[in-house]
């Protein structure tokens, strides 16, 4: 791969976004990465029969005997798929992704430790999450890429520099802030979110990831509590927020994590989200050896699969599936 860390981010090719539609720049109430919808089951049960992509194909189970539920669909390169905080068997955004790329990948999903069908065995910590990973990859046919969304880029990147045996990775938008000192361990909201839990304060928890976090401004974290299914299911995912915070390594630019990475890299944001997302992208992909940084005309953090997926074609060199030939921008 090409080191374009010393120029201004390029722009990918692809079509702009729909008014309305996730990535759009005018989208309704965007919701973070992961967002569920009204009906999406409750995180920590079974979803079996309730998601409309694949199904729960088998349980891997990680070096310390955790249960990880399993899912693929499509056939080609294999592609492990890792998304945001609350994505998980079933939630909309990883269906929507996975009916992108089946036509051409083998599309592996996993539920992490702690949410959906998984198990979770204490004590948490980062290494158990990357040994997770690390069971997921050997158990499928490798080579195997991978493609990471808003806090699973953070964690696909802690894998990458473990060595977990990925060849490639593309990280889109990891939530991390450009601005923070990077010398600095703050994990102190992780721990103002577990003791909001321990209070049975799940909504505080929710909220306060929500907000602080992925950034989203009160109304759009307000108009959530206003749609009970999709809010109960947030709740459920309370507990394991606090993790992804750690992941994160507390916001900050993991300097030494992205040192270690020694596997081509791409790290991508839209330009119809918020600025520090896109600096966010840049100051991880200056970080990482000879990565990539690009942006993408008319996305925002929830992209279009679509367009995700033409980027993640792109970079493994994968042939992208036929387009409109009036979409002149997808070429």
């Amino acid at each position: 791969m090409h080191d374009d860390r010393s120029r201004t981010p390029e722009h990918a090719v692809g079509p702009p976004g729909v008014p309305g539609a996730p990535g759009s720049a005018i989208a309704p109430a965007p919701l973070p990465a992961g967002h569920l919808s009204p009906g999406q089951p409750s995180a920590g049960q079974p979803s079996a029969g309730h998601f409309s992509v694949g199904h729960l194909d088998r349980i891997v189970h990680s070096a310390d005997g955790t249960p990880l539920a399993v899912s693929e669909a499509g056939s080609g390169p294999t592609l492990l798929v890792v998304g945001g905080a609350f994505d998980h068997h079933g939630t909309p955004t990883v269906d929507r992704l996975v009916r992108a790329l089946r036509d051409r990948y083998r599309v592996v999903t996993y539920d992490r430790r702690g949410r959906g069908a998984s198990g979770d065995t204490a004590p948490w910590s980062i290494e158990r999450e990357i040994e997770d990973m690390a069971a997921v990859v050997t158990s499928v046919p490798g080579p195997v890429d991978a493609l990471g969304t808003c806090v699973g880029a953070g964690l696909v990147l802690r894998g990458l520099a473990a060595g977990v045996p990925l060849r490639r990775a593309v990280l889109w938008e990891p939530p991390y802030r450009a601005t923070v000192d990077p010398h600095a361990d703050d994990v102190l909201l992780a721990d103002v979110l577990d003791e909001h839990v321990a209070a049975g304060h799940r909504g505080q928890a929710v909220r306060a990831f929500l907000a602080q976090v992925l950034g989203l401004p009160m109304g759009q974290v307000t108009a959530a509590r206003l749609r009970p299914r999709l809010w109960r299911a947030l709740l459920a995912d309370a507990h394991v927020l606090s993790r992804d915070v750690r992941v994160l390594g507390g916001l900050a630019v993991p300097q030494r994590v992205a040192e270690a990475v020694g596997v081509p890299v791409l790290v991508a944001a839209g330009d119809a989200g918020v600025e520090w997302m896109r600096a966010a992208a840049a100051a991880l992909a200056e970080a990482v050896p000879g990565s990539r940084s690009l942006v993408v005309p008319g996305q925002g953090h929830v992209p279009d699969p679509v367009v995700l997926g033409h980027l993640v074609d792109r970079f493994t060199g994968v042939d992208a599936p036929s387009v409109d030939p009036g979409d002149t921008d997808a070429h």
